[in-house]
């Protein structure tokens, strides 16, 4: 599928949908990496990573958890770790009872990074998306992206064949 149609005008709506999405992606995912690696000395995936590692017991997590989670291999997390552990970001640990388990745990400067970044982010999603859109279809889009992401049950009038 052609990903690069401006307006999806010849698609259908779900593959317009899918485009517009895929460009704002692409668009947003470089305004972020561009402003972090500015302000903070991040990427957009090594600050993944970082968010990813708070969201785990005491702020470490399994390499192969991360993996799952951020949707990138095992051996793209492994270079992206390696590359905090090296900045004093994260640290590695092995498991005392399966020493094949690897962990990857925040540390605190981590943690001040990644807090440093949250404005960053705050003052992006002004710009670049609260600025664009009126306030309900803010929450109509948080609402979208997150049933589509799996992180909310659909409503029933938003199953396809169904109506309200």
């Amino acid at each position: 599928m052609n990903t690069d149609t401006p307006h999806g005008d010849d698609l259908d709506p779900a593959s317009a949908a899918l485009a517009a999405l895929a460009a704002a992606h692409r668009s947003l995912s470089a305004v972020i990496d561009r402003e972090l690696r500015a302000a903070c000395g991040l990427s957009l995936a090594e600050a993944d990573v970082l968010a990813t590692l708070t969201r785990g017991p005491d702020g470490r997590q399994r390499m192969v958890d991360i993996s799952g989670q951020m949707s990138v291999s095992k051996s793209g997390v492994t270079q992206i770790t390696g590359r905090l552990v090296a900045a004093g970001l994260a640290a590695r640990e092995s498991c005392a009872t399966d020493r094949r388990l690897v962990y990857a745990a925040i540390t605190t400067a981590g943690r001040d990074l990644l807090d440093k970044a949250g404005p960053v982010l705050a003052a992006i999603a002004r710009e670049h998306i609260a600025s664009r859109l009126p306030d309900a279809d803010l929450g109509q889009l948080t609402r979208a992206l997150r049933t589509i992401a799996g992180t909310s049950p659909p409503q029933p009038s938003q199953r396809q064949g169904q109506t309200p």
